[in-house]
């Protein structure tokens, strides 16, 4: 009885920190849970784990203790980026929804966190709208909701969303969804204003995970990133790494940042930091170019190879990040067209259909790129990189004018967009003067 009480009681500090339960306000800073002190979160989160374990071993039925599993899983698998923790999480929580689903609407949000980390937008769209069926008025589920909206392309439900939210867009739960919205609709600047505004908050609080204080800090790296600012993306991922010098993902960003900056050394240096905690096939393309940009062809080769055989072995679509490596490197074109027209049919946002319209671009079929890459174009999003492909393919068109625009575009908005493509932008402008005169 004694051990059952004392995992029940760990048990209880779990909960209380996966699901975020916010301190009572005193004059005191809160004791920390059981167990942090010399121990990672991520140690911790293993600790939480087996003591849960046990809870549903003991009571098979139990929806609290199958949906606190759920979390758990959900948070280490943030932490550590591991599939199988997503696919853990959701496991649990079906079970737990199995048992009850009245009064478990945060299960139903953990179900749906899973599944998009599979990229299961459709299903994960099913889940969330249950928990908001079991309370319409908790801003964060309407605002997954919003989220999940914009990866399947339903901009006008998205909008509608977004635009109920607005009395809370200044909610850590809000906040970031609402920037990612207007990113993608052409308004960069409130979106990076809304981002810092949003980490800057964060910093203050006392009831989050590091991990999730280190992604704050993530978010607003990638947007200045995004738009050329390459100190102040430093400045952002540096933050994230002071918080979490172990998050994968920010090694990651500081690898991409050092190899479009010209660093090839420097981003061999972080890159293999971040595979070395996870193998993520898109770092594995950031190393294959930093080793091209050395002139070490041999190890350049290892890792796109390496890249090619964890892509094949990975479940489901094919991710973004990896499809264009192996588009821009001319590798199984026509296998990430299949898989792109076949995502299509579900998920149809504008980074879907310029994947589409760049992977019939490097299948020679233009006149049905342009078609698609309208599609991206659609919301006006301010990305580089989707100007930089619609000037190509206006290139291979022969819509001289058209080419010039997109291209001068892409070098505006960012001339730090790629490690190779901006040259090849810039010396297809010269080209295309050269002709004209």
């Amino acid at each position: 009885m004694k051990t059952r009480l004392v995992v029940l009681g760990l048990a209880a500090v779990a909960a209380a920190t996966v699901v975020g339960v916010k301190v009572a306000q005193s004059r005191e800073a809160p004791l920390p849970p059981i167990a942090s002190r010399g121990m990672s979160e991520l140690g911790q989160r293993d600790l939480y784990i087996a003591a849960w374990t046990r809870v549903v071993d003991y009571d098979t039925t139990s929806a609290l203790g199958l949906g606190m599993l759920s979390a758990l899983y959900l948070q280490r698998g943030r932490e550590s980026g591991e599939y199988t923790d997503y696919e853990h999480a959701e496991h649990f929580a079906r079970r737990s929804l199995a048992e009850r689903t009245n009064r478990n609407a945060k299960t139903y949000v953990v179900l749906a966190s899973s599944l998009m980390a599979q990229h299961r937008f459709a299903e994960a769209r099913d889940a969330i709208q249950l928990a908001i069926d079991n309370d319409p008025w908790v801003p964060s589920y309407r605002a997954t909701l919003g989220e999940i909206q914009l990866e399947l392309g339903d901009y006008a439900g998205a909008k509608t969303t977004f635009d109920s939210l607005a009395p809370q867009r200044r909610e850590l739960s809000v906040a970031p969804r609402l920037a990612r919205w207007a990113e993608v609709t052409g308004y960069t600047d409130f979106a990076r204003k809304t981002l810092i505004d949003t980490r800057d908050q964060s910093l203050t609080r006392l009831d989050i995970p590091r991990e999730q204080a280190a992604w704050f800090d993530l978010r607003v790296g990638d947007i200045e990133l995004r738009n050329g600012r390459i100190d102040r993306a430093e400045s952002a991922f540096r933050a994230g790494l002071a918080i979490e010098p172990g998050d994968y993902r920010l090694l990651a960003a500081m690898a991409r940042l050092e190899l479009v900056r010209g660093k090839a050394a420097r981003a061999i240096e972080y890159g293999e930091r971040a595979i070395a905690i996870l193998p993520d096939p898109a770092t594995l393309g950031v190393l294959s170019d930093a080793y091209a940009a050395t002139g070490d062809s041999a190890k350049s080769a290892d890792y796109a190879k390496t890249l090619e055989v964890v892509v094949a072995g990975q479940p489901g679509a094919y991710h973004r990040a990896w499809s264009l490596f192996l588009l821009d490197h001319d590798r199984r074109t026509a296998e990430v067209l299949e898989k792109t027209q076949e995502e299509l049919t579900t998920r149809k946002d504008v980074y879907g259909y310029d994947l589409l319209a760049w992977a019939l671009h490097k299948q020679g079929r233009d006149l049905e790129a342009a078609a698609a890459m309208t599609s991206a174009l659609s919301q006006h999003t301010k990305d580089a990189m989707l100007f930089y492909h619609a000037g190509m393919i206006e290139r291979a068109l022969g819509r001289k004018s058209e080419a010039r625009w997109y291209l001068s575009h892409a070098l505006a908005t960012n001339p730090y967009f790629h490690p190779t493509q901006p040259a090849i932008a810039r010396a297809t402008l010269d080209s295309l003067s050269r002709e004209q005169r």
